[in-house]
């Protein structure tokens, strides 16, 4: 047996850390000296206490490990699969959450360091025409899972154009619905362009409604080129071009994806060309 120094260096884990695991139930010493109070750990306890620790990285919180350990002969693999992947999903999430907000920092950061100097984009203001389109929406739970979502919902746009033998055409967009800025519950659409004729067709429900986006005679429009998680200031951008020029959004923010299919894998993220469409018309009280 050993001691819980010895315990501790074979483990590489400090006797605070061992004697609170012991606290909560987590690794019990084999023994305890009812006289000295010193714990005694066996060889076989290292496997348990590798474990903990194993499950400590992966982010579950120490009563979830008591818990698991507790029921662990009962435990099938489906039920152990399916809480791996229940935290794969709570660690993504933080990901998708602290880069969000490295994003969001680092284009107040560039607006800073940028006062004074001319944008890095060109905003146009032009007309739009209406465009036939196949389309799905959704609203997603939180921003920072959109381009989860928006992915989802572009593949399932041209999975139903499949399967109803309609060949897709250009380009592909994306339409956020929010009338104001929401950071939850947002409303999206994904939209693949298609032949004109199949908005007078009686289609079969394959979860795909066709219908034409509406024409606009304004619009304000700027030209981004890279990875669509990187597109932030760029939006922000074009918002903030709209209200110095006394101007409001009259209609849904459109990605259009000018690279053609975003998420095709043989596409480098980095090549990818998208054009960020905002319908405006002069704000009413501009001076």
């Amino acid at each position: 047996m050993f001691r819980i120094g010895e315990f501790s260096r074979l483990g590489q884990v400090s006797t605070r850390m061992l004697r609170h695991y012991d606290k909560l139930g987590l690794l019990v010493p084999s023994h305890t000296d009812e006289w000295t109070n010193y714990r005694y750990y066996t060889l076989d306890q290292l496997s348990q206490l590798h474990r903990i620790i194993a499950l400590k990285e992966l982010g579950f919180s120490l009563q979830d490990i008591a818990d698991l350990l507790q029921k662990e002969a009962s435990l099938s693999l489906a039920e152990m699969r399916g809480m791996l992947l229940l935290k794969q999903r709570e660690v993504r999430q933080e990901i998708s959450e602290a880069h969000w907000r490295l994003q969001q920092i680092e284009a107040r950061l560039a607006r800073l360091e940028a006062e004074g100097q001319p944008s890095p984009y060109e905003i146009v203001v032009k007309p739009v025409s209406a465009t036939a389109v196949a389309t799905v929406h959704t609203v997603v739970p939180s921003i920072h899972e959109m381009n989860f979502y928006c992915e989802k919902l572009i593949r399932q746009v041209y999975e139903g154009l499949a399967k109803l033998g309609v060949q897709p055409l250009q380009p592909e967009l994306v339409l956020y619905h929010s009338e104001e800025y929401r950071e939850e519950d947002v409303e999206v659409e994904a939209a693949v362009a298609v032949h004109p004729k199949y908005l007078r067709q009686t289609m079969p429900d394959v979860g795909l409604q066709f219908r034409q986006l509406p024409a606009y005679d304004t619009v304000a429009s700027l030209i981004y080129e890279g990875e669509l998680q990187e597109m932030i200031p760029a939006v922000l951008t074009l918002l903030s071009w709209i209200a110095a020029s006394h101007h409001v959004p009259v209609g849904p923010l459109r990605e259009v994806h000018l690279s053609g299919n975003v998420h095709d894998p043989d596409v480098d993220p980095a090549d990818l060309v998208t054009e960020l469409q905002v319908p405006i018309n002069p704000a009413t009280n501009a001076t």
